[in-house]
């Protein structure tokens, strides 16, 4: 069988952006790929059986976990047949291919693996580890223990028993089935897997197809991986050709309306206690490394300090190296910092202090880089042997602002816990006996259950079995105080269960209807809860019956773990869900948050709430690692601003300004109007539709701070015109003198050689006049600033054929919003779109190491100002690009140098823009966001 039933077809009336997708499908799969990016929820799995139809060949369907595998194989009967049997053409199993072969990523990585066709992470699975691209890239960070302690994807641990290939001869002959079987087209579910050891599969199952037409699915593309991983990724999925934007799937009613809200916390009397000491000693560790004769003696005589010419290129690889010498040197009073700041580009009084930040790069490249200093010093390998006892190193990195152990310890706080408790307890009051909360952690932390009533441990950790327990003591106190009902919660991993006994009659049933026969056992602390054995048979069975008891209301709060229930865990009845996931990936955190915002059937009225616990390192600038770890997640997480009437991604909608120190005050301010917000939340629908009915489309754009917006220099010529104005008038008076006795005869009025002056004036003048007054008019606000820039950046890419509308400043669209300005392009392919932000932040951002940069000076009453700007990447690959951007700068924004970087001067000037760069880290960086325009 080679083609499909002719009565296959889908059963109900597409959407209208499923229909935008099916319209363009021609268009798209001209080159043999189609890339779609859409939220949980929006019906990616009924598009991509769509399009498997309409290209009618036979297709493997390649998917995460077992749990997906079996969606996809359950919505094609469910949705395209006419009988609820699954056809003989639709297989499982990679042993048995058929018409349509449904299997995962892990069976396809173990076929290859026992067929003698080794992939990249063999050595990762066979010894017993999750693949990191499984379990969020922050696991590869983790320690053993941990890994032992972490929930693993049933696929990826325990492997598709129904594709349980091991044997060589067996993976042969599997492999000779699937190319007897013709396959055409590929569909790879939430391709952002597909990084690192699948992506390796993935591309072999390619190479062995003949020109095979490819089908990625995704909510989240792995925005945030390394380059090199990306590149992988497209490499496989190709660029993305459609994406169904959030607020597009809330007016049509496919997700619910929702909200984000944020739980700060401070750190225990404990944490905070660890926290003191550390940072007491990392001052300690600087004051007395300042005063060190013998290490100030090193890099004095340190040839990069002696012989800065000669080392050039050495120092442009590590500028940050050099700078921390430099600054350490003038901090240590040393003479000779001011002869080596010179290279830097800098003024002496432009240096900044020597901070801990510099104490880090310094003896980061002193103790583990520097091939000049010889770390067999006793002075050196004492130090060493102190930093590591304090802490100060680990993996061959020097802290001293904060270890990982420390942000360890804030991002696992035991004051989350005591936040996850009230979050319940306000929910509770808000929704009561409709409340349906999920509450996501990493770890199941199975040792913290208590073996016997009078076992209880305190609680001093983040993981399933802690939640539980939590929540489970502070029941039994409000009930027995308050005689209140029980409130039903439960426990779902993969690998172990708890529910409430009033709850099993409900599960009894669940499972009789599929024919399951339930065992289980009282909890040893607590006879009211029992745990059920789990086992891989089980499993899947196990997860369908609890996942129906919640949703039934058997269960009000499940706790479970963020790799089980994170992604493709259908539970429409979520209305409350609490992140208590540390992973930073905002892949996983994205396919968490969107187990709440599903809209639910013959629920019109269903609102989610999603929080987002974060501990604050008050004595740190940006509030720590656990907040910038949660900034990085909203990156792409889409939602109501908390303040204005917009829709975006980005921490700035949650009303955190990361410039300002977070103190315990500002903290609790924080939270008294997130508690109020979530009060508001009958208001959440209105809020949403009007936000909608004020755009139409999703896009990306950029934010940029409105310090690092390039401004004409509009003063240099307002002088020149005036200078010029004053030679004018001079050289009208000297003519008026030559000429009054002509003048004083003539019938002439009085004033006819004032009027002489000021014309030859104005002449001589007009050339700056005109060039000032065009800039003012360009430069009239920052809007007009940013989209001057915005036009060189998109012209030079358009006289590069990279991008095909023609240029014209009313496509580049650009707003101010507090501090900061937003820029994007109207219109255009999300390739165009991509590129142009790409080319737009490097010119707005600080220099790192282009090819080619812009230079511009102007010098102004009391003091030069100096501006250093990328030449984009894609433009500065060639010599006749980057002259022509320079001429498009010079049109557009003012004077500008173009400088080639490569020569020995442009080594030196590029130094000293990155040394700028690097001299400013305080500064914030432009960020892309998407935004609903």
């Amino acid at each position: 069988m080679k083609f499909f039933p002719s009565n296959l077809s889908f059963r109900y009336p597409w959407r209208s952006y499923q229909k935008r997708v099916l319209h363009g499908l021609d268009h798209h799969l001209k080159n043999r790929q189609l890339h779609l990016v859409a939220p949980p929820g929006s019906g990616k799995t009924v598009l991509g059986l769509e399009v498997m139809l309409r290209i009618n060949r036979p297709t493997i369907i390649l998917a995460p976990t077992i749990t997906i595998k079996q969606q996809w194989a359950s919505r094609l009967v469910e949705l395209f047949l006419d009988e609820d049997v699954q056809p003989e053409w639709v297989s499982t199993s990679l042993k048995r291919p058929a018409l349509v072969t449904i299997t995962t990523y892990q069976a396809l990585h173990s076929l290859f693996s026992a067929a003698g066709q080794p992939t990249s992470a063999k050595k990762k699975v066979t010894a017993g580890m999750v693949p990191a691209d499984q379990t969020g890239e922050d696991n590869q960070e983790l320690s053993d223990t941990d890994m032992e302690d972490a929930e693993a994807e049933p696929a990826g641990r325990d492997g598709d028993r129904e594709d349980d290939i091991t044997d060589g001869n067996e993976a042969q002959k599997a492999l000779e089935l699937l190319k007897q079987q013709g396959y055409h087209t590929l569909i790879f579910d939430e391709a952002h897997h597909l990084r690192m050891s699948w992506w390796q599969s993935a591309m072999q199952l390619c190479e062995m197809l003949e020109q095979p037409t490819k089908i990625a699915l995704t909510a989240t593309p792995p925005y945030d991986v390394n380059p090199r991983e990306w590149q992988r990724y497209i490499e496989l999925c190709g660029p993305i050709d459609e994406e169904i934007s959030v607020p597009e799937l809330v007016r049509h009613g496919e997700l619910c309306p929702h909200q984000d809200y944020i739980s700060l916390t401070r750190p225990t009397h404990e944490e905070a206690a660890k926290l003191r000491e550390f940072r007491m000693q990392a001052g300690q560790v600087k004051d007395e490394l300042v005063r060190d004769e013998f290490l100030a003696d090193l890099i004095v005589h340190h040839p990069w300090i002696t012989q800065s010419e000669a080392y050039m290129e050495d120092i442009l690889s590590s500028p940050g190296y050099y700078s921390s010498m430099v600054l350490y040197l003038r901090a240590a009073n040393r003479p000779i910092w001011k002869e080596a700041v010179k290279l830097l580009g800098m003024k002496e009084k432009e240096a900044p202090d020597f901070t801990e930040e510099w104490l880090e790069e310094l003896l980061g490249g002193m103790l583990h880089k520097d091939a000049h200093i010889d770390r067999e010093l006793p002075e050196l390998k004492a130090l060493q042997k102190r930093l590591s006892r304090l802490g100060m190193i680990e993996r061959r990195k020097v802290y001293m602002r904060s270890t990982p152990a420390i942000d360890k310890m804030l991002v696992q706080s035991v004051s989350k816990l005591h936040s996850i408790g009230r979050i319940l307890e306000f929910e509770r009051s808000m929704l009561g006996e409709s409340m349906r909360m999920v509450i996501l952690t990493d770890y199941i932390r199975k040792e913290d259950l208590p073996k016997d009533a009078g076992d209880e441990k305190p609680l001093n950790r983040l993981g399933v079995v802690p939640i539980f327990e939590l929540i489970r003591r502070q029941l039994a106190e409000k009930s027995g105080s308050r005689g209140e009902r029980e409130l039903p919660i439960g426990i779902l991993t993969g690998s172990f269960v708890v529910l409430p006994v009033t709850s099993m009659p409900l599960a009894r049933a669940c499972a009789d209807r599929r024919g399951l026969r339930l065992s289980e056992r009282p909890l040893a602390h607590d006879s009211r809860y029992v745990t059920m054995d789990v086992r891989d048979a089980n499993r899947s069975a196990i997860v369908a019956i609890i996942t129906e008891v919640f949703s039934e209301g058997g269960i009000q709060v499940l706790i479970g773990t963020a790799a089980l229930l994170g992604e493709g865990w259908d539970a429409p009845g979520i209305n409350s869900l609490i992140m208590a996931s540390y992973v930073g990936s905002f892949m996983l955190s994205n396919q968490m948050r969107g187990r709440a915002i599903r809209a639910q059937r013959g629920n019109p009225d269903k609102t989610g709430a999603i929080w987002h616990l974060a501990c604050v390192d008050t004595s740190q600038i940006n509030g720590g690692e656990d907040l910038s770890s949660l900034a990085r997640r909203f990156r792409s997480l889409v939602g109501l601003s908390i303040s204005h009437q917009t829709i975006e991604s980005g921490m700035e909608r949650m009303g955190l300004d990361f410039r300002k120190s977070q103190t315990a005050e500002s903290i609790s301010d924080y939270n008294r109007d997130t508690w109020e917000r979530a009060r508001q939340r009958h208001l959440l629908k209105e809020r949403w539709n009007s936000a909608i009915a004020l755009h139409s489309s999703m896009t990306e754009e950029l934010t940029v701070d409105r310090e690092r917006i390039p401004k004409p220099f509009v003063f240099s010529h307002t002088v020149k015109a005036v200078l010029a104005f004053a030679v004018g008038l001079g050289l009208g008076a000297f003519i008026e003198t030559l000429t009054s006795p002509h003048l004083l005869q003539s019938d002439a009025p009085a004033g006819f050689s004032l009027l002489i002056s000021a014309a030859i004036a104005l002449i001589v003048s007009s050339p700056w006049i005109s060039k000032a007054v065009k800039m003012v008019m360009r430069h009239l606000s920052l809007e007009r600033s940013i989209r001057e820039v915005a036009l060189v950046v998109y012209t030079a890419l358009y006289d590069m054929e990279l991008v095909e509308t023609e240029p014209s400043l009313h496509r580049l669209r650009a707003e101010e919003e507090g501090g900061t300005v937003v820029c994007w392009l109207k219109d255009g392919t999300t390739q165009e779109k991509t590129l142009f932000l790409n080319s737009l932040q490097q010119v707005l951002d600080p220099i790192e190491n282009p090819r080619y940069l812009l230079y511009r000076e102007s010098r102004g009453w009391f003091a030069t100002r100096r501006d250093y700007h990328a030449v984009p990447e894609e433009i500065g690959r060639r010599k006749e690009q980057a002259e022509r951007f320079s001429r498009l700068w010079r049109k557009h924004i003012g004077p500008a140098e173009l400088v080639y970087t490569r020569t020995p001067e442009g080594r030196k000037t590029l130094l000293t823009a990155r040394t700028r760069a690097l001299f400013s880290m305080f500064v914030k960086k432009s960020e892309r966001v998407s935004a609903w325009r």
